[in-house]
């Protein structure tokens, strides 16, 4: 692709070989979305591991070596309080996991989590933040300091830790959670979707946002708006076609059961969003209000969201 035929310019994606943004990566890739759009998307994918207590692509997108990854919102807010100059542009959606379990385990809900061992990428992760707020506010007890927290610092040593049985149960992300629970050795006690109602959240909102440096958003958004078109035609392929996900099957997940792909795949049509408006971020806001009445700084990492965490007009 020449300069004139890329007239948005070249964008630097940096993905975990573990996440579900790589398959929709493949689909914008494989339906040439990028060159329809003017762009080149150029991706690399990095381990699903913790790097100076950072996910490896915040490390890259720190460090200029990339130019978009997908994180949670609440992130962006805390590393932008440090005075990391990123913002969050465009949304991917309400990507958040759950709590599962060993078969035999106890633990039917989050009132069950005192004594216990449990399991965590991250204490600062969006799924251990919010059972901890919602433990709090439902039950009255902080799981941090009614259980014993094991930080795996990373999704497949959490997995690991899981099937081991060195943690009862772990709070895993959503897209590895079928594969534990259609082998029937595990079961999912709550998804972290149905606990937002008494944090707050009325409305969908999103967690997981494409993420940019603030000094790529002033010199390429026209970039940026080109793939957001990319990636919202890719959204609309992937849900409305069940063929392409057997072909990211056989691609993409060859080691995965066709019980699991298909999980992974309603999953995935469940959670992805591509709405992004000023209602949006208002939404998004009363929840981290609610958050931090009832967790305070302590939870959450962060006591406010700071000014330029969000950004609109990129999906224009």
């Amino acid at each position: 692709m020449s300069e004139t035929q890329r007239p948005n310019g070249v964008m630097r994606g940096a993905f975990e070989t573990t996440g579900s943004c790589r398959l929709v990566m493949y689909v914008i890739k494989k339906l040439e979305l990028d060159a329809k759009h003017g762009f080149l998307l150029d991706i690399r994918y990095v381990k699903d591991e913790v790097q100076r207590s950072l996910e490896s692509v915040e490390v890259a997108l720190q460090e200029g070596s990339t130019d978009i990854i997908s994180i949670d919102w609440i992130s962006v807010a805390r590393e932008r309080a440090h005075g990391i100059p990123i913002t969050a542009g465009v949304p991917y959606g309400r990507t958040i996991g759950g709590l599962v379990a060993r078969q035999d385990s106890s633990i039917q809900s989050l009132e069950d989590l005192p004594g216990k061992r449990i399991g965590v990428v991250r204490k600062v992760d969006k799924n251990w933040i919010i059972t901890r707020a919602a433990c709090l506010k439902r039950y009255g007890f902080d799981p941090q300091r009614e259980a014993t927290v094991v930080e795996a610092l990373s999704k497949s040593k959490l997995t690991y830790r899981l099937e081991t049985g060195d943690v009862e149960a772990g709070l895993q992300f959503w897209q590895l959670i079928p594969h534990l629970t259609v082998s029937g050795k595990f079961r999912q006690v709550v998804d972290m979707i149905d606990l937002l109602p008494y944090l707050g959240v009325q409305k969908m909102i999103p967690f997981s946002i494409f993420t940019f440096r603030d000094e790529f958003v002033q010199r390429q958004p026209h970039t940026i708006r080109a793939y957001a078109r990319a990636f919202a035609e890719a959204v609309d392929y992937m849900k409305q076609n069940d063929d392409i996900w057997e072909e990211l099957h056989e691609k993409m997940l060859p080691e995965e059961t066709p019980e699991v792909v298909h999980a992974l795949r309603d999953r995935w049509r469940a959670r992805v969003m591509t709405n992004w408006n000023e209602e949006t971020i208002r939404n998004i806001k009363l929840f981290f209000e609610e958050m931090l009445k009832v967790g305070g700084k302590e939870v959450l990492g962060v006591d406010r969201i700071p000014e330029g965490t969000f950004t609109l007009g990129l999906t224009a």
